[in-house]
């Protein structure tokens, strides 16, 4: 009987952690963008650089997308108790999709130069 309701709690627990995992997730994705898409607003005319700042770099958007990324691996550490495959979801989904994103302005700016 005991043993029963402490695999009940224990279960409970891991099912609260992937909700909440998954909570920030999802919100730190979706700071993340909100970021990326602040900053692609704001270079128009010019190509953001992988892995550097862009020439213009709307005021709060590296304190955002740090924080995005920060809710993301916490999402990603606590969706793990699921399973490593929705750990490696998540830490793809954000990363794939802004890179997509970015990849897509590049292409307009410089089809738009040409």
């Amino acid at each position: 009987m005991v043993a029963d309701t402490r695999d009940e709690m224990f279960l409970a627990a891991v099912e609260g952690m992937f909700i909440v995992g998954l909570v920030a997730a999802v919100f730190g994705i979706v700071v993340f963008h909100v970021a990326l898409g602040e900053s692609l607003r704001a270079n128009p005319t010019e190509q953001i650089p992988m892995g550097r700042r862009p020439k213009v770099s709307p005021r709060g958007s590296v304190q955002l997308r740090a924080l995005g990324a920060g809710l993301i691996v916490l999402g990603a550490v606590l969706m793990r108790t699921a399973g490593w495959h929705w750990t490696a979801m998540v830490l793809l989904a954000g990363p794939v999709a802004a890179l997509v994103a970015i990849g897509l302005h590049n292409r307009r700016v410089s089809r738009g130069a040409s």
